[in-house]
């Protein structure tokens, strides 16, 4: 099945990104595709969902009169490198990208045999340079061996090709009303001709397969928005087709009831660009059987106060916090390795093995010391280096006085005597743990393992400046991000989101603090000569010097007023776990 006829593969893979307007007079995607579809990718219309793109920020940012030279420059140069794959197909770039004029889906349908990779392509008055590619690939087919035949099913002509020695080698597609219908399996390109001239027998089409409309019906803007790209995938299925392909993963689908993995129906999701007051929105829903069994026991989100600490300063790069049942989770986890080795086994061959090895008792001492709750920021370290990106973790506790007192002396003996490097200092009245390195050179930062007991949370950090700058904030030396004016703005979308749902995990973050990293390493003189360097042997680092050393990049300002912040959150239903991210809209 890997080494299916390559230029389907270039077709499907080609024209992934782009999709095309329903008409009324053929079938759309999920009208087109049987209900038990494996998996499912659409784009509803790849006009809009170019002009939605245009509207987004990055869109706009790459239209900037001071950047546009620059992308142009770096476009040119793809374009110059990919001279061999443009002759290979037939087509440019350009007109490659050009052919999506409408609906466009990608789908995986099960068969007797190998499983069918299709394509629908609206192309309409693009269809030229679809002929084309469609020409190249049948005779690259003809040139491997298979044999071409015509079939006539309701007045739609098919173009069968099957190689009578390689039953995985065969393709068959058929163009209608403006689109090109393509499949790797005769027999499913056979039976999405009939379902497109309306004569395909008890056909279920995955429009009415209830767990795929149940998923996307929670996957629409909020105000009612239709997605521009929408996906969806059975993993349980998935499996049992994989099992049906390979008698070794037959174990594997075996043990899927007694983990309880059988009880995920579906997931499926969306993309939604420029719909009110956001940027961008996208959704990510996991359909779950009730009650959960085993494995699904694990996954134990739990409402909770989600307000940034008040160690968390403004200045942040991202923001997450999660509230967790830890106890209900380690249950399951528990339940599960007894299962598997024996009434006892999670105690006996895990809890003590690691009390003999830290020396104190790891269940009693750390685990049930934990409050259900962990927090997350990343900052970025000066001067810029490639790994400035350094994380805090904030673990909160039941009682950070008993941790600080009785367990944490403990974990820090353990820890001296596998590296005598570890230290203690001290800092507005906080312990201080960290472990000394020195930075290996110039453009690498060398992780400060670092930790502290502040009020009922520990903290850790790769960063003893993150660390440094959390207690500061919590002393009250920095503004907290709580105040912030872009934190009130995406906490607010997400209470009107959620509107009476509680949440149980929310992010936020501002992009052009990440941006600005690879701002700064651009723009240092000496990561421009390792580039030139990289050049001389890579066509691709080749492009990015020629452009370096061509243009000189605005400043930073020119790239962050394109830049709003965004967030995210996690809520369960009746259905299942949703997750939907946004980007903030900035009008430039």
């Amino acid at each position: 099945m890997v080494r299916r006829f390559s230029c389907v593969g270039c077709l499907v893979i080609g024209f992934s990104f782009f999709a095309g307007l329903a008409i009324a007079e053929r079938p759309t995607a999920p009208k087109l595709f049987p209900d038990n579809t494996l998996g499912y990718l659409r784009i509803n219309d790849t006009r809009e969902l170019r002009d939605k793109l245009r509207e987004t920020s990055m869109g706009k940012l790459g239209e900037d009169p001071q950047l546009k030279p620059i992308f142009k420059e770096l476009y040119s140069g793809l374009l110059d490198n990919l001279q061999q794959m443009q002759q290979e197909i037939g087509i440019n770039l350009d007109e490659l990208l050009s052919i999506p004029n409408g609906e466009m889906a990608v789908a995986v349908i099960p068969t007797k045999t190998l499983p069918a990779v299709c394509l629908l392509l609206e192309a309409g008055d693009e269809l030229p340079p679809v002929e084309i590619l469609l020409a190249r690939l049948e005779e690259r087919i003809g040139e491997r061996g298979a044999i071409k035949k015509t079939k006539d099913v309701a007045g739609v002509k098919l173009n069968l090709w099957e190689d009578p020695n390689r039953d995985e080698r065969q393709v068959g597609y058929f163009i209608h009303s403006g689109c090109v219908v393509v499949s790797s399996r005769i027999e499913t390109a056979e039976k999405l001709a009939l379902t497109w001239t309306g004569n395909a027998p008890d056909f279920k089409p995955l429009a009415d397969n209830r767990r795929f409309t149940t998923i996307l019906s929670r996957c629409v803007g909020t105000a009612g928005e239709r997605p521009q790209v929408s996906f969806y995938a059975d993993p349980i299925a998935i499996v049992r087709e994989t099992v049906k392909q390979n008698g070794n993963a037959a174990m594997v689908a075996a043990f899927l009831p007694v983990l309880g993995v059988d009880g995920i129906q579906g997931v499926g999701g969306s993309f939604i660009f420029r719909p009110d007051d956001f940027d961008s929105i996208s959704h990510f829903h996991l359909l779950l059987n009730s009650p959960r069994k085993n494995l699904m026991e694990v996954i134990r989100p739990k409402s909770g106060s989600t307000d940034p600490e008040d160690w968390v300063s403004e200045d942040v790069a991202s923001y997450s916090t999660f509230n967790w049942d830890v106890k209900r989770t380690l249950k399951a986890v528990e339940k599960i390795v007894d299962t598997f080795q024996g009434e006892g086994a999670f105690q006996e061959d895990g809890i003590k093995k690691i009390n003999a090895a830290v020396g104190f008792d790891f269940q009693k001492e750390v685990i049930d010391q934990i409050n259900d709750r962990i927090s997350l920021v990343q900052v970025f370290i000066r001067p810029a280096k490639i790994n400035s990106g350094s994380n805090l973790y904030a673990v909160h506790l039941k009682n950070g006085s008993d941790f600080a007192s009785y367990t944490m002396p403990k974990i820090f003996e353990m820890l001296k005597k596998q590296d005598p490097k570890w230290e203690t200092s001290s800092i507005s009245g906080k312990t201080i743990y960290e472990l000394k390195m020195k930075d290996p050179s110039e453009t690498i930062r060398a992780p400060q393992i670092c930790m502290t007991i502040l009020n009922n949370m520990i903290l850790f950090s790769d960063s003893r400046t993150a660390l440094d700058r959390a207690i500061a904030t919590a002393d009250g030396q920095n503004e907290p991000l709580i105040d912030s004016l872009e934190f009130k703005m995406v906490r607010d979308r997400i209470k009107s989101q959620l509107g009476e749902r509680e949440t149980s995990i929310i992010s936020f973050s501002r992009p052009e603090e990440s941006l600005r990293l690879f701002y700064d390493l651009a723009a240092d003189p000496n990561n421009k000569d390792r580039v030139r360097q990289m050049a001389e042997t890579n066509p691709m680092f080749k492009v990015l010097s020629n452009a370096m050393e061509k243009y000189k990049l605005p400043p930073f300002e020119v790239i962050s007023k394109y830049l709003a912040p965004s967030g995210s959150f996690v809520y369960e239903d009746e259905s299942g776990i949703h997750a939907t991210a946004f980007g903030l809209r900035r009008e430039k």
